[in-house]
């Protein structure tokens, strides 16, 4: 069984939760998990970046809510295991999760990102 490394508590998300990742290498996926210092967020891109450890800016949105330019920091992006059930199709697409540190957050991003938390997540089991 693997420690938990975090900092901070993760909270899965609503289903259409969106995150688009900003500064150069523009990315979009669906939000994984999320918690005060971070999130994770699943993506389908066939290029390889160097981007880890880079700089970025986030949007956040879900239904008409959302958070704009937050800082952070990619921390890893690394291939999903592929499904057996998808063996057979024809097409693959290879799904990443990336893994993103926030920065330094203004004190009305971090009262956003605290309503985001309470409205739209639920706690990890």
């Amino acid at each position: 069984m693997e420690i938990e490394k975090r900092k901070n508590i993760r909270y899965l998300v609503e289903e259409d939760t969106i995150v688009a990742l900003q500064n150069g290498f523009n990315r979009i996926g669906k939000v994984k998990d999320i918690s005060i210092g971070g999130l994770s967020f699943e993506h389908i891109y066939e290029d390889d970046l160097d981007w880890i450890h880079s700089r970025k800016n986030v949007l956040l949105w879900v239904n008409d809510f959302n958070i704009s330019k937050i800082p952070c920091r990619v921390i890893y992006d690394i291939p999903v295991p592929i499904p057996p059930e998808y063996d057979s199709l024809t097409v693959q697409f290879i799904t990443k999760r990336c893994g993103l540190e926030f920065e330094t957050l203004t004190e009305y991003q971090r009262a956003q990102l605290d309503f985001f938390l309470q409205t739209f997540t639920k706690r990890e089991t």
